[in-house]
């Protein structure tokens, strides 16, 4: 790793434990350069305010979410498994990162449009996984075959549909932990689309 590389990840995870505690629109960049260890002059040589640390940072965040879903997706074989590993491994970050998330999600409209850019990147990116799951499916004879167009549509619902199961984990995490809740949701959204003449695939 390069010293900028270096430099980089010790401010942003210096930043990231102070975001993670008092937001945005609380932290300082005194405070940041304390936290990561560095000059204020260091800090402004990377970066040229704190809104583009918390950019930087709330965007490695999303970088590794996107790489822990694509590691899950690659290890399970048949379509229908990937797809409950993308539930399974969606569900594991968003509990890893949760305080993190609920400290940033503060009344702060500077923190609330960076975070709604990356919001829609980060969506795109989950609908393009699954746009390709089903893709492998269709091609290998696991479900049925699907146009372009349905593949779009179903990508889109299946995000917007995984997206509903977050907000309980908000409520009552408890009631969550078991992944039959999941793993049930993926067997009802694949039964419509499942080859049944695939005995190798049959649900």
């Amino acid at each position: 790793m390069e010293k900028d590389e270096i430099v980089i990840t010790e401010i942003l995870a210096g930043a990231k434990k102070l975001f993670g505690k008092h937001g945005l629109k609380k932290t300082t960049m005194e405070d940041i350069a304390a936290a990561a260890g560095k000059g204020k002059s260091t800090l402004y040589y990377y970066f040229p305010s704190k809104k583009e640390i918390f950019e930087a940072v709330v965007e490695s965040e999303m970088k590794n979410v996107v790489k822990s879903l694509r590691e899950a997706v690659n290890a399970a074989r048949k379509a229908k498994d990937k797809l409950k590993a993308f539930l399974h491994a969606q569900i594991t970050a968003i509990v890893g990162y949760h305080s993190f998330k609920e400290v940033i999600f503060e009344d702060s409209m500077e923190s609330l449009k960076v975070l709604m850019c990356l919001k829609t990147r980060y969506e795109q990116i989950q609908i393009d996984m699954i746009r390709e799951i089903l893709l492998g499916g269709s091609q290998s004879g696991e479900f049925k075959e699907l146009s372009l167009i349905k593949m779009n549509k179903m990508a889109f619902m299946m995000v917007t549909a995984f997206r509903g199961l977050h907000y309980p984990l908000s409520i009552e995490s408890s009631e969550f932990e078991s992944g039959e809740y999941f793993d049930e949701m993926i067997d009802l959204l694949i039964e419509g689309i499942g080859n049944k003449n695939k005995n190798e695939y049959s649900f």
